[in-house]
């Protein structure tokens, strides 16, 4: 075992990937950590270099960002990682990937989704280079998502802020999430987000609501963190 937690041949192949991602985009390497274990996260170095020419709104590259909901995720789901040890998740938007690694280093049977599949491959550069096996991934529309069964929890980063996706949203989550199962929603303080929550509210879902402070950027910021439980809302 190398550095890390790094095989000779996850190594090679983390090394494979990140030539070839190097090749297309300009990359930077930022620290993160779950409890106390340091991470080493690659996302894309300018968004707004890469935002120049995307016409179409369904290619703009936001997974290639590491946001501030990410690292509140990956803290929380470190806080409560007993929750997550043995259970079936599926990551929804899961863009580099840093909190679907803070679950599967949580013990967590994980697939990560993304729309698109840059994401998909920095998900398993991220992971690989972490010393994690190579991921579960699935590449999926919201709009058009496939059976794919019942998850005990189902997580997701900063996925709110598009309410022309919110009716679609509510459908991919409550056919994936099972009967006695968890959803946990982490967001920068979007109003979109709140609404999204209104609405599953609404729909007989119960909100649990905390906040978790992150630094990002030398700033420390809060993010809500929305768990959500099907039945009716007891508060």
């Amino acid at each position: 075992m190398g550095q890390n937690g790094l095989t000779v041949s996850k190594g090679a192949a983390a090394g494979e990937l990140y030539r070839e991602l190097e090749r297309r985009f300009q990359l930077q390497t930022v620290a993160a950590q779950f409890k106390e274990q340091p991470l080493q996260i690659i996302k894309v170095a300018d968004l707004d270099q890469l935002l120049e020419g995307v016409s179409d709104a369904d290619r703009i590259p936001f997974w290639a960002e590491l946001w501030p909901a990410a690292l509140g995720l990956t803290r929380f789901i470190a806080d409560n990682a007993h929750l997550v040890a043995g259970r079936s998740v599926l990551e929804l938007g899961a863009g580099v990937g840093l909190a679907g690694i803070a679950a599967r280093l949580a013990g967590a049977d994980l697939l990560q989704t993304d729309y698109l599949e840059e994401a998909l491959r920095f998900i398993r550069v991220n992971s690989l280079r972490n010393g994690l096996p190579e991921p579960r991934l699935l590449l999926a529309d919201w709009r058009a998502f496939p059976e794919i069964g019942r998850f005990d929890l189902v997580l997701g980063a900063d996925i709110l802020y598009e309410k022309t996706l919110h009716d679609a949203l509510i459908v991919v989550i409550e056919k994936t999430v099972k009967p006695d199962g968890l959803v946990w929603l982490a967001d920068p303080g979007r109003e979109a987000a709140v609404e999204f929550i209104l609405r599953m509210i609404e729909r007989g879902w119960s909100l649990s609501q905390t906040q978790t402070p992150v630094n990002h950027e030398n700033k420390l910021l809060s993010i809500d963190i929305y768990q959500l439980r099907p039945g009716r809302n007891r508060e």
